[in-house]
């Protein structure tokens, strides 16, 4: 039973189901506020402490958030549960729990006596971006004595990089896939795209989504990481419907950062440090490519592969490749490509499945590129080319070359995408999946783009323009320059 002696339900919380069977030592929880995420804190809680013996510490942001939260949630669902009432039957106060031979400890974070001489098995932090992060890192070194220290992290974000989005970006960043039964198109729900005249509507074919499609999903990570990680949007959830998320974008009382934060579940980036998918499709252009110039090929690789293509005339094409299988090869497809055209050069990563794409390096000496993204302080060049032992392999400052890509398509008519917004949409998609976040570093304040969900065609393309910087027979750039023709600024080698 939850705190006011209902049953849980698992019809309308079915993507529930899997954050309460998972106890990974490292979790993250990006989220909506009203999902149900504290009964389940509770629960896991009191469930860890008793079967696997654990001493837990629960934080929330202050002490009288823990009076409110034990007083209010905690206390609540032990009493209206018999099973856990016998749990629960020595030490039992406003601070401690004695949960069979485990125990749980309640601390808030303002102030760093509470986070001293306490031993730690598991931390569980609560509402992570209102607490304090000096605070949650010294919980942290409890965990020090023991070499597997589990940590659980939850909390609806603030801004980018900052709190729980720290630890979502070191996770598998799982989403809430759902299935569109007109067409079968699999989805994430996002805004604006998932709302269409006061409705939820596929991606793809533009047909409702109906409560049960949203209930119905599965859990896919789309990144790797160390941590766990769950983001719940409220468009996930069957009993909020479309008029109420249009309801909260369009309330004048209500700030941009607070949709973002309460309503998507996200991280707020302010208007500089995002790129939205109509910013990029406004770069289309429904001209012909005749592809008779060098293709340039970028490639980002990982199940699947994804590429992009691009010559003198625009950006042509971009795809995935199939799993390798009996019967086919990823790599014999990207393959056709160097056959096709001939004169064409390929960048891919480095991060990857090396041993393809060194086998096609090895058959197209001089037209196959590893590309590495680092930071070189001392240069102010972004693209730097091996040379002599380092040949085949391109050297990128990641978030300088990025910035140059996303400030070209937002202003418009530097990089074309040949073809129909319709066909660009899933590429420009990915796009508005990276943002951009302040670190502070021991040389000064820097940006770098990070991702909320798939970004393969942004790298894709990135590594296409990389070559294309090199190998179009344009000018090449050094510095902080504009890569194309028509260039504003910098120094310019012929």
């Amino acid at each position: 039973m939850n705190e006011s002696g209902l049953p849980l339900e698992f019809k309308n919380h079915r993507f529930m189901i899997d954050i309460y069977n998972d106890l990974s030592p490292l979790q993250v929880i990006l989220k909506a506020p009203q999902v149900g995420a504290t009964t389940m804190n509770v629960l896991k809680a009191l469930y860890v402490a008793s079967h696997y013996d654990k001493q837990i510490i629960y934080t929330l942001p202050t002490q009288s958030d823990v009076y409110e939260m034990v007083g209010g949630g905690f206390n609540r669902i032990i009493a209206q549960n018999a099973e856990l009432k016998e749990l629960v039957k020595e030490t039992d106060t406003m601070e401690h729990k004695s949960v069979g031979k485990g125990l749980i400890r309640f601390r808030g974070t303002f102030t760093s006596k509470q986070a001293m001489m306490v031993p730690s098995d598991l931390n569980i932090h609560d509402e992570v971006d209102a607490s304090d992060a000096a605070i949650i890192t010294q919980y942290e070194t409890r965990l020090q004595a023991k070499a597997d220290g589990w940590r659980w992290y939850f909390s609806h974000p603030s801004l980018a990089g900052h709190g729980v989005d720290v630890y979502w970006n070191q996770s598998d960043k799982k989403e809430w896939y759902i299935t569109c039964n007109e067409c079968g198109y699999e989805q994430v729900l996002s805004w604006p795209d998932s709302i269409k005249q006061g409705e939820y509507s596929c991606k793809s074919c533009g047909a409702n989504i109906t409560d049960d499609e949203r209930r119905n999903g599965e859990w896919r990570p789309t990144s790797e990481g160390s941590f766990s990680g769950y983001h719940i949007s409220q468009l996930m959830c069957p009993w909020i419907t479309a008029s109420k998320i249009i309801e909260a974008k369009n309330d004048p009382s209500k700030t941009e950062q607070y949709f973002y934060n309460y309503v998507l579940g996200l991280p707020y980036a302010a208007s500089d440090d995002i790129i939205s998918k109509e910013q990029v499709l406004k770069n289309v252009l429904s001209s012909f490519n005749s592809q008779e110039d060098r293709v340039i090929i970028g490639v980002d690789t990982g199940l699947p592969i994804y590429y992009t293509l691009m010559n003198k005339e625009g950006v042509f094409n971009f795809g995935t490749c199939e799993a390798p299988s009996a019967t086919y090869d990823p790599y014999a497809h990207l393959e056709s490509f160097l056959l096709r055209w001939p004169k064409s050069v390929l960048i891919s990563d480095q991060g990857g499945d090396l041993i393809g794409i060194r086998k096609l390096q090895a058959k197209y000496p001089g037209r196959v590129y590893l590309c590495f993204y680092r930071r070189d302080r001392k240069s102010k060049e972004v693209i730097q080319w091996g040379e002599k032992d380092e040949l085949g392999k391109v050297v990128v400052d990641r978030n300088r070359m990025m910035q140059l890509m996303v400030e070209q398509l937002r202003e418009g008519n530097r990089i074309t995408l040949n073809g129909s917004r319709e066909e660009w949409t899933p590429f420009a998609e990915h796009f508005a999946n990276i943002y951009r976040v302040k670190e502070e570093t021991p040389f000064g304040a820097e940006y770098q783009w990070e991702r909320k969900g798939p970004d393969h065609w942004v790298h894709s393309l990135l590594y296409a323009m990389v070559g294309f910087d090199r190998f179009s027979g344009m000018p090449q750039v050094v510095g902080e320059l504009d890569w194309m023709d028509g260039m504003k600024v910098g120094r310019i080698l012929q």
